[in-house]
Protein backbone atom coordinates (compact mmCIF):
# COMPACT_ATOMS: atom_id res chain seq x y z
CA UNK A 1 0.00 0.00 0.00
CA UNK A 2 2.72 2.31 1.18
CA UNK A 3 5.06 1.38 -2.36
CA UNK A 4 1.71 2.83 -4.67
CA UNK A 5 1.22 5.77 -2.54
CA UNK A 6 4.53 6.51 -3.21
CA UNK A 7 5.08 5.89 -6.75
CA UNK A 8 1.48 7.74 -7.07
CA UNK A 9 3.31 10.88 -5.28
CA UNK A 10 6.47 10.74 -7.73
CA UNK A 11 3.61 10.34 -10.80
CA UNK A 12 2.57 13.54 -9.31
CA UNK A 13 5.60 15.43 -9.26
CA UNK A 14 6.50 14.56 -12.89
CA UNK A 15 3.35 14.80 -14.23
CA UNK A 16 3.38 18.30 -12.68
CA UNK A 17 6.40 19.38 -14.33
CA UNK A 18 5.09 18.07 -17.37
CA UNK A 19 1.55 20.27 -17.05
CA UNK A 20 3.50 23.48 -16.25
CA UNK A 21 6.46 23.06 -18.62
CA UNK A 22 4.65 21.82 -21.75
CA UNK A 23 5.59 18.75 -24.12
CA UNK A 24 9.23 20.06 -24.56
CA UNK A 25 10.21 19.24 -21.05
CA UNK A 26 8.78 15.60 -21.38
CA UNK A 27 12.13 13.88 -20.70
CA UNK A 28 12.57 16.21 -18.09
CA UNK A 29 9.45 15.19 -16.50
CA UNK A 30 10.28 11.89 -16.75
CA UNK A 31 13.41 12.43 -14.93
CA UNK A 32 12.19 13.73 -12.31
CA UNK A 33 9.57 11.40 -11.29
CA UNK A 34 12.57 8.11 -11.58
CA UNK A 35 14.99 10.94 -9.01
CA UNK A 36 11.54 11.28 -6.80
CA UNK A 37 10.63 7.51 -6.93
CA UNK A 38 14.21 6.90 -5.95
CA UNK A 39 14.32 9.24 -2.96
CA UNK A 40 11.30 7.60 -1.88
CA UNK A 41 12.40 4.26 -1.95
CA UNK A 42 15.76 5.17 -0.41
CA UNK A 43 16.26 3.88 2.91
CA UNK A 44 18.03 6.50 5.73
CA UNK A 45 20.62 5.16 7.20
CA UNK A 46 20.13 4.03 10.91
CA UNK A 47 21.57 5.33 14.34
CA UNK A 48 23.63 2.85 15.66
CA UNK A 49 24.47 2.61 19.01
CA UNK A 50 28.54 2.44 19.74
CA UNK A 51 27.67 -0.09 22.21
CA UNK A 52 25.99 -2.61 20.24
CA UNK A 53 28.16 -1.64 17.28
CA UNK A 54 31.44 -2.42 19.50
CA UNK A 55 29.82 -5.58 21.38
CA UNK A 56 28.99 -6.52 17.61
CA UNK A 57 32.83 -6.02 16.42
CA UNK A 58 34.09 -8.12 19.50
CA UNK A 59 31.67 -11.04 17.96
CA UNK A 60 33.17 -11.01 15.00
CA UNK A 61 36.55 -10.89 15.99
CA UNK A 62 35.55 -13.62 18.55
CA UNK A 63 34.47 -15.47 15.84
CA UNK A 64 37.64 -15.31 13.40
CA UNK A 65 39.72 -16.43 16.76
CA UNK A 66 37.76 -19.35 17.24
CA UNK A 67 37.92 -20.18 13.61
CA UNK A 68 41.66 -19.44 13.55
CA UNK A 69 41.69 -22.33 16.65
CA UNK A 70 39.91 -24.77 15.27
CA UNK A 71 42.22 -24.64 12.10
CA UNK A 72 45.43 -24.58 13.69
CA UNK A 73 44.09 -27.81 15.70
CA UNK A 74 42.87 -29.29 12.95
CA UNK A 75 45.87 -29.00 11.00
CA UNK A 76 47.73 -30.37 13.92
CA UNK A 77 45.72 -33.14 13.85
CA UNK A 78 46.47 -33.82 10.52
CA UNK A 79 50.26 -33.61 11.16
CA UNK A 80 49.46 -35.88 14.03
CA UNK A 81 47.73 -38.36 11.59
CA UNK A 82 50.32 -37.89 9.03
CA UNK A 83 53.02 -38.53 12.06
CA UNK A 84 51.33 -42.11 13.17
CA UNK A 85 51.06 -42.91 9.77
CA UNK A 86 54.51 -42.67 9.12
CA UNK A 87 55.57 -44.90 12.01
CA UNK A 88 53.48 -47.47 11.35
CA UNK A 89 54.67 -47.49 7.91
CA UNK A 90 58.02 -48.05 9.37
CA UNK A 91 57.32 -50.13 11.62
CA UNK A 92 55.83 -52.34 9.09
CA UNK A 93 58.82 -52.38 7.04
CA UNK A 94 61.09 -52.94 10.17
CA UNK A 95 59.04 -56.16 10.80
CA UNK A 96 59.07 -57.31 6.93
CA UNK A 97 62.97 -56.67 6.78
CA UNK A 98 62.18 -59.25 10.01
CA UNK A 99 60.61 -61.69 8.28
CA UNK A 100 62.92 -61.00 4.82
CA UNK A 101 65.90 -61.90 7.03
CA UNK A 102 64.74 -65.33 8.67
Amino acid sequence: MMAVLKIFFACLIGGAWYHLNGQEQAPIAFIIFVIVLLACFIKPPKYQDPKERDEYRNKIVEAREKRRILAEKQKEERLMLKKQAMEEEEMRKKELRKKLKM
